[in-house]
């Protein structure tokens, strides 16, 4: 196998998409103020993995990783604070190796700027590595390393149009076998219409770029990694309660799996 690929596979279970894979419709929009109860249920598939160069170089790989993740928000309104705790695990059918439990937690605030034009949510979260991990295993549920995570959300309506978008920013840090898996930069951008009273839909576009790999701090040429994703969102609202579906294809990718990602999202407040 080439060299990329090996640590490609080395490194896969740190880097494989997370509830951060997409932005939502009204994810950077003012809600009134008061708690909110999230969840998100997701599954993300990949059989391919590709090389610096975007060419398949393992297939067969059988990745799956399946998701619930419980999420708590408040909103002051401008003021927010959001916790969330996953729990699931993934499965490497090419290794045959699984994990399965609680995953990395994450806590987030953030203040939304005072625009009238358009509402902006700049976010600070941390996760940190609460989840299923044992050293002498290659296939983790949790990370055992730590992510700082600005955010920038954004949400405009235009009469039934919408737009709402995410810059984030992770700087990754070292595991406890001293691999930070590469800073990251993910530019999500989601286009929404009202088809009807309650039912929003639109196409997604998703863009990831990392930094190189890092081993005891030194950097591993030609590790960087590239996803671009594309897809589609379709949001309802039902007796008080919304719920978000999104489904994103890896249309091109480079050192990185190349799959498909299932999400459904559900929102109430209390």
């Amino acid at each position: 196998m080439h060299i990329f690929a090996l640590l490609i596979t080395a490194a896969l279970l740190i880097m494989i998409p997370d509830i951060t894979h997409a932005v939502n419709f009204y994810d950077g929009a003012r809600a009134p103020k008061g708690l909110y109860f999230l969840t998100y249920s997701s599954v993300y598939t990949a059989d391919n993995v590709t090389d610096s160069k975007g060419d398949t170089v393992k297939k067969d790989y059988g990745l799956l990783k399946a998701e619930e993740l419980l999420r708590f928000c408040y909103y002051s309104p401008d003021f927010v604070v959001t916790a969330l705790l996953p729990a699931g695990g993934l499965r490497v059918d090419s290794t045959g190796k699984e994990s399965w439990g609680l995953g990395d937690a994450t806590a987030g605030a953030g203040y939304f700027l005072p625009v009238k034009e358009v509402d902006v949510l700049p976010m600070l979260f941390v996760k940190i590595p609460t989840g299923e991990y044992a050293s002498d295993k290659s296939t983790n549920y949790g990370t055992h390393q730590v992510d700082i995570r600005p955010v920038v959300f954004s949400s405009k309506t235009i009469d039934d149009f919408s737009v709402d978008a995410a810059v984030k920013y992770y700087f990754r840090l070292e595991n406890d076998k001293d691999i930070a898996p590469g800073d990251e930069l993910h530019l999500q951008y989601l286009l929404g219409y009202n088809v009807m009273k309650n039912l929003k839909l639109g196409p997604s576009v998703n863009w990831m770029m990392s930094r190189e790999q890092r081993r005891d701090g030194v950097k591993i040429k030609g590790s960087e990694r590239r996803t671009l994703s594309v897809g589609g969102d379709l949001y309802t609202r039902v007796r008080g309660m919304s719920f978000s579906f999104t489904y994103l294809y890896d249309a091109y990718t480079e050192n990185a799996p190349k799959g498909q990602y299932f999400q459904i999202k559900s929102c109430v407040k209390f």
